[in-house]
């Protein structure tokens, strides 16, 4: 079981990155700008890469898939153009950093735990 993929420890991370992604959905949905949801998804991304170095990947994937789900099929979508393209930027935008933060995250923590 030590060695098993899914432990106990991924499962508790896999639902710190649903609450991100409820977090990350907020600011999606409220930002101005891309500048909030972009600050937000590199954060908790680089958080998910720094509590699983190994599976920060999966992770991510995870966190991805969640927030294009729920902002797909369970959020409206605004009737303005120009916010449709903001949400629409930030939303693609926030699942590209979540993969780079997530690599970032895990580098970040196999440094600190050589020195």
């Amino acid at each position: 079981m030590k060695n098993s993929f899914i432990n106990r420890r991924l499962l508790l991370n896999i639902g710190l990155t649903l609450v991100g992604c409820s977090l990350l959905l907020y600011c999606i949905k409220v930002a101005i700008a891309a500048h909030l949801p972009f600050l937000v998804a590199t954060i908790l991304a680089t958080g998910l890469g720094f509590l699983e170095p190994r599976k920060g990947w999966f992770l991510a994937i995870v966190q991805a898939v969640t927030i294009w789900l729920v902002y797909t099929f369970f959020l409206e979508h605004p009737t303005n153009n120009v916010d449709a393209e903001l949400e629409n930027f930030s939303l693609y935008g926030s699942m590209i950093l979540t993969f780079v933060g997530s690599f970032i995250g895990a580098m970040l923590k196999r440094v600190f735990d050589r020195a």
